[in-house]
């Protein structure tokens, strides 16, 4: 034997290169899944909270900031300011609001899209319009800021400068101090623009003239006429400057029903630049509402932000906004409202519920991988149990025995590791810094490679320990240790399915590891009765073969029959695998049956027509007509 003491004799030409190979490969196959699995994941969270977030109104996307022209004057005049607002100071608070959200992850779009609204209530139309056939019409005059960004002139010009006010007349109330700093006035004349569909259902042209009544302080009492300066097109009808008022956009025609009142006609007309002012003079009070908008964007949010979103407009909906300057007393009236809030806590619940899932599926797959590492540690330590005992005999410490062992398993498996993860970085390269942002998906990795360089150094050192006196004495109590220990396992294995399938995982209440191996749990119990049940089996097989002629059937099922724990490591991964793979079938089966049945619950029908067939309107092209007509009856 060449060289002295210590551990040189685990050098050389006797150690197995094979089954380190194979260990590493292991290992490069386990920490690819894992790795590649989480980061699947996040992207996959990430594109379904894009996608319901994208998939939600424009109007839901952004945040409305809302309050009265009554709260607003009453603010202003307590601040010894002037009580209605101008055009200026309405672009001021967008200004403001805009830089008081646009921080951290609540992104805001370009300015250019923000836009503020002064909207007065219904009035009804006291001028003749050619084509309502006699059926009443109620308005809104709506003031918008801004108009060039979110609509196209078709016909005539954006309202000009208002002529300047005059006092309220003395039957309206002109006689009475409101304590605005004088006696009220109005602006009789009005420039607006409409619509396209409002011109044509209304039958109005440019110049055409509607007189309608004026509100707050002008009671109903004085008519208000409004003239058509220009006739418009949206730019984008789908945004959030035409979806928060319908009305302006397109008419509509209510109270259609048999016993209901007599219908009329909804529509709005758009005041501009310069008329902020004339708006509430004519419509303020309580019947004028106040509106900002900020569009929201989503373009780079992770599934990872998800939560933090929902926390940060929450604080925001909760909290008054910052405003300084002139306006500032305008801030206490206001109420910030978000309706993402509801689309993310419905998205969340589901989402929270999926990842209940992806975890079982996840701690499982982990400890699958542990479980073939553990046995390939094993065979391992079996391969160079010859040479381990020839380093062990001249003097080697059990420590440096494992030192030498798990050397050997670094130096393969931290290289396949690290390749595992390149190639998981490679199979899924959307995922980017989201695995750094996840709080678990460094683990499993991880775990992986301890177990690949660690599992074959600790059986190595067990097996090479100092041997002890082993008598019918000391058999008698390791049995029944072994009975202890089985039933101790069994117990909690069925302690953890039983908490799982009552209390399941509740989600946003973290990961339970415990309850999440599941599956495993579920493989426990079946293991340890294959184990108790094995030997009994191999004993009949070994009597039937000392019947037969052939030696190596005997001797192999003799030698199988020495040691009851031979085959746990082998039949714990089978089982455990086996196991695994029936839940993730199971779990494919449930969301495919999930969303049958939520189809089924959202149509009624493999098919769902939309329209009233012989009215105007519906059409079925002939490829959806082939398309209803395949479906069974």
């Amino acid at each position: 034997m060449r060289g002295g003491g210590g551990m040189s004799g685990g050098r050389g030409k006797g150690r197995p290169r094979g089954i380190y190979l194979a260990l590493g490969l292991l290992t490069l196959c386990a920490v690819f899944a894992a790795t590649a699995g989480v980061r699947e994941a996040l992207v996959t969270t990430t594109q379904a909270l894009r996608q319901t977030i994208n998939s939600s109104p424009s109007l839901t996307k952004a945040l409305v900031v809302s309050t009265t022209a009554d709260s607003v004057s009453s603010a202003m005049t307590q601040a010894q300011l002037p009580a209605n607002l101008t055009d200026d100071q309405l672009g001021e608070i967008t200004s403001q609001l805009h830089a008081d959200y646009n921080h951290g992850v609540v992104r805001l779009t370009s300015p250019r899209t923000d836009w503020a609204s002064l909207t007065s209530n219904l009035n009804t139309v006291q001028s003749p319009l050619p084509k309502t056939s006699g059926i009443m019409v109620k308005l809104e005059v709506t003031y918008r800021q801004p108009l060039g960004q979110h609509m196209r002139l078709v016909a005539g010009h954006f309202p000009a400068t208002p002529a300047p006010s005059v006092p309220v007349p003395a039957e309206a109330g002109g006689n009475i101090n409101f304590g605005f700093g004088g006696s009220p006035t109005y602006t009789p004349l009005l420039q607006v623009v409409v619509t396209q569909q409002t011109a044509a259902t209304f039958g109005l042209r440019v110049g055409s003239k509607v007189r309608v009544p004026g509100g707050g302080a002008l009671g109903g009492l004085t008519m208000i006429t409004v003239q058509v300066s220009g006739i418009v097109a949206p730019t984008d009808p789908d945004s959030a400057f035409w979806t928060s008022d319908v009305a302006a956009a397109v008419p509509s025609l209510q109270n259609q029903g048999s016993f209901s009142p007599p219908p009329y006609w909804v529509g709005g007309v758009i005041a501009g630049p310069g008329e902020a002012s004339a708006v509430q003079e004519d419509f303020g009070g309580g019947s004028l509402t106040m509106e900002w908008g900020l569009p929201l964007t989503f373009g780079s949010i992770t599934g990872q932000q998800g939560q933090p979103l929902t926390d940060a407009l929450t604080s925001i909906t909760a909290q008054t906004p910052a405003l300084s300057g002139d306006v500032a007393p305008v801030a206490s009236t206001m109420h910030t409202a978000s309706s993402l809030l509801t689309v993310l806590t419905a998205y969340f619940t589901t989402a929270q519920s999926v990842q209940a899932l992806l975890w079982l599926l996840y701690v499982s797959l982990t400890v699958t991988g542990l479980a073939v590492l553990l046995l390939a540690a094993r065979m391992v330590a079996m391969r160079r149990s010859t040479e381990l005992t020839v380093v062990r005999a001249r003097g080697a410490a059990l420590w440096q025995v494992g030192l030498l062992t798990g050397g050997a398993a670094a130096a393969v498996c931290i290289p396949a590791a690290v390749i595992g993860v390149g190639l998981a970085v490679i199979a899924v390269p959307d995922a980017g810094s989201l695995a750094a942002e996840s709080a678990g998906g460094w683990w499993p990795p991880a775990a992986i490679l301890a177990f690949a360089i660690c599992g074959p150094a600790l059986i190595a050192a067990w097996q090479h320990r100092l041997p002890r006196h082993r008598g019918v004495r000391a058999r008698q109590p390791r049995a029944r240790v072994r009975l202890v220990a089985e039933v101790t396992l069994v117990a909690a294995a069925v302690a953890g399915i039983v908490v799982f399938r009552k209390q399941g995982m509740a989600p946003g209440a973290g990961v339970n590891l415990y309850t999440s191996a599941a599956p495993v749990l579920i493989a426990v119990p079946a293991v340890i009765i294959v184990l108790r049940m094995y030997p009994f089996v191999l004993r009949g097989l070994l009597r039937a073969s000392a019947r037969s002629a052939g030696a190596p059937s005997f001797l192999g099922l003799a030698r199988a029959t020495r040691n009851s724990l031979t085959p746990a490591l082998p039949a714990f991964a089978l089982v455990l695998a086996l196991t695994v793979a029936a839940f993730a079938g199971m779990v494919r089966d449930a969301v495919t049956n999930g969303d049958v049945a939520a189809s089924w619950k959202a149509a009624g029908a493999d098919v769902a027509i939309s329209g009233l067939p012989g009215y105007p309107g519906f059409a079925m092209s002939p490829a959806a007509v082939r398309a209803s007509a395949a479906c069974p009856a």
